[in-house]
């Protein structure tokens, strides 16, 4: 670990392990953590994500501090109202995979903690699985030390013969894909994989699987409850305005007919603040929905109140670390960002 990143850690440890935590959580008393998780790790599957050891850790700081661990519609509901509780902490997970019923669902549940995941509904009937694992899964496979293809008028090459060069040439690719037009990026993985030989399975193989509607159904009479994250999950902001409105207004329909009791708040894939604008605010209004973004920040009633605040809730991505984690649920990231002159 370099000097500077040591010195970070250590300064982090030293709040954690004093009483500077809990002097600083006041400033929690009127701003609000939700958090956003993805994958989680299952050996058996070969899946690489979140620890759940180091998950169950973080819970267990937070349930020893006497964090409010409240639901994402809950806090939306008193943001709305103007009265969010102090020290008050979200969870969310993205996408809809199997591991995320049978690993997270059970981990959360343990510490009686509500978590939201955003379930991708087209991923969960079989329809279609995600375009990024389809991209890990022609890297990871071709037999071939180089590829070489043509998008258009962009010329690509990529090294292959070290798994670090797999890896480079792969984030490289999805990268790509997140700024091309939906009809441009599903060509392009077409493209790919014909230079690759590789021949890309109709369903996922285990690695990548979805839950199914049981095992959601199942997990909502735990902790855990379900908003609607597309049909296909495609970049919104790359998408024409029908397919735009189709992808949140049909999988929230589908969601409604599978759930018993959905959350009426919607994520935005990739969920950075070019990924969608107006028009998506427009359907979601229309539809009833709020909406998480991928936007670190904290979640105030003040910035809830503002223009389209509703669809723009902010979420940090969960670090495994606690010294880290205790910086944001601890106060001092939020000090710093009023230091800042962030809301």
């Amino acid at each position: 670990m370099p000097f500077v990143a040591q010195l970070k850690s250590a300064a982090v440890r030293a709040v954690t392990a004093s009483g500077v935590e809990r002097l600083l959580q006041p400033l929690h008393r009127r701003a609000a953590v939700v958090f956003m998780l993805h994958r989680f790790t299952d050996p058996d599957r070969g899946i690489v994500g979140h620890d759940p050891a180091r998950v169950r850790e973080l819970l267990a700081h937070l349930r020893r501090r006497r964090h409010h661990l409240v639901s994402l519609d809950g806090l939306c509901a008193d943001l709305a109202a103007g009265t969010p509780p102090p020290n008050a902490v979200a969870f969310t997970i993205d996408d809809g995979y199997a591991e995320q019923a049978s690993i997270a669902g059970p981990l959360f549940a343990e510490f009686d903690c509500p978590v939201t995941t955003f379930v991708t509904t087209g991923f969960l009937d079989g329809a279609i699985w995600f375009w990024w694992d389809q991209i890990e899964f022609i890297f990871q496979h071709t037999g071939r030390p180089s590829l070489s293809l043509d998008l258009g008028d962009r010329q690509l090459r990529y090294d292959l013969r070290s798994p670090a060069e797999r890896q480079t040439a792969q984030d490289a690719f999805i990268a790509l894909c997140k700024t091309l037009t939906e009809a441009a990026k599903l060509e392009a993985i077409r493209t790919l994989a014909v230079a690759a030989d590789v021949v890309v399975p109709d369903k996922p193989p285990a690695k990548y699987e979805p839950m199914s509607w049981d095992e959601l159904r199942a997990c909502e009479r735990s902790t855990m409850r379900f908003g609607p994250h597309t049909v296909t999950h495609p970049v919104l902001a790359r998408t024409d305005d029908a397919q735009a409105r189709s992808e949140i207004a049909t999988s929230w329909s589908r969601l409604r007919a599978e759930a018993a009791s959905p959350t009426a708040v919607f994520a935005y894939p990739n969920g950075t603040m070019a990924d969608f604008g107006k028009r998506e605010f427009d359907t979601l209004r229309e539809l009833g929905l709020g909406g998480v973004t991928g936007v670190a920040g904290f979640a105030t009633a003040r910035r809830y109140a503002g223009p389209d605040g509703a669809f723009l809730e902010p979420r940090f991505n969960c670090p495994d670390s606690l010294p880290y984690f205790v910086q944001v649920v601890g106060g001092l990231e939020r000090l710093k960002s009023l230091l800042r002159g962030e809301a």
